[in-house]
């Protein structure tokens, strides 16, 4: 669209919306406004590799996207997910497709952390990070101690944090691709999914009463739809895929893969 068209446009849905009576007109505007004006203002000024102007750049496919802001970015997806679970995840560094990151909290010394790392952080990146080849983790800060032989590695301990317990719940051969079931785990229903034969594991009830029983739904391609209110969840993060992504999503549990078995641990989830 032409420049001169679209400012006329843009100016004709003002007035409308404000003749409407419609408070989002001023928002709008405000808004666009605080879009740009940082960084255009860095632009004139000459600095563009300001992270302000770059990012504006990028949204008009003017430069590329720094590889650091597009790694944060696909984090970001990710992190919910492992915060859900007393988690911490920081990226430390990207460096020729190579990202380094610090798993914390719950997350380090974890037996599901390698298995976070591997499903959840190297899938999200292999999505959003064309130039992505691995993902390495280091040790938390002051994970680092003296000992009786000089310096070593230990894991981070925290207080009130369990580590996981593994329990077998199924065999993987028994859930084809594309298919749900339940499991009873400790008097607690969990609900498995095996998304292109990879298993994810989840309370086996809809957020949206915290009662209703999942297994009975369907899932369309890697969405899991709730047969008693029709909301979509992402079966593999659990995040809301419908209307109402800002509503809550399904509470992970974490799974692992052993010898074609799967194993689910409840008494951190």
């Amino acid at each position: 669209m032409e420049f001169d068209k679209a400012v006329a446009e843009l100016d004709t849905l003002i007035d409308t919306l404000e003749r409407d009576g419609d408070e989002r007109a001023l928002m709008l505007l405000q808004l666009i406004d605080a879009v740009h004006r940082p960084g255009l203002e860095l632009i004139v000024a000459g600095d563009h590799e300001h992270p302000v102007a770059q990012a504006l750049l990028s949204m008009y496919d003017l430069v590329a996207l720094d590889e650091r802001i597009e790694v944060e970015e696909a984090l970001d997806e990710i992190r919910p997910y492992i915060e859900s679970h007393g988690g911490g995840l920081e990226l430390l560094d990207v460096e020729d497709g190579v990202v380094h990151v610090r798993m914390s909290g719950s997350c380090n010394g974890c037996a599901g952390s390698a298995i976070t790392l591997r499903r959840g952080v190297e899938e999200i990146l292999r999505e959003r990070y064309e130039g992505f080849k691995e993902v390495v983790a280091h040790e938390p800060e002051g994970a680092e101690q003296q000992n009786g032989n000089g310096t070593g590695p230990t894991l981070l301990q925290i207080e009130g944090l369990h580590k996981p317990v593994f329990e077998e719940v199924a065999k993987l051969a028994d859930l084809p691709p594309g298919q749900i079931t339940a499991v009873e785990v400790d008097d607690k229903s969990i609900l498995l999914a095996n998304i292109e034969g990879e298993a994810y594991a989840f309370w086996n009830v809809c957020p949206t009463d915290e009662r209703s029983p999942l297994d009975g739904g369907r899932l369309a391609g890697a969405a899991l739809v709730c047969p008693w209110h029709n909301c979509a969840y992402d079966a593999r993060s659990g995040k809301r895929v419908d209307d109402r992504p800002q509503d809550p999503g399904l509470a992970v549990v974490p799974v692992a893969i052993r010898d074609g078995v799967i194993e689910v641990a409840v008494n951190v989830a």
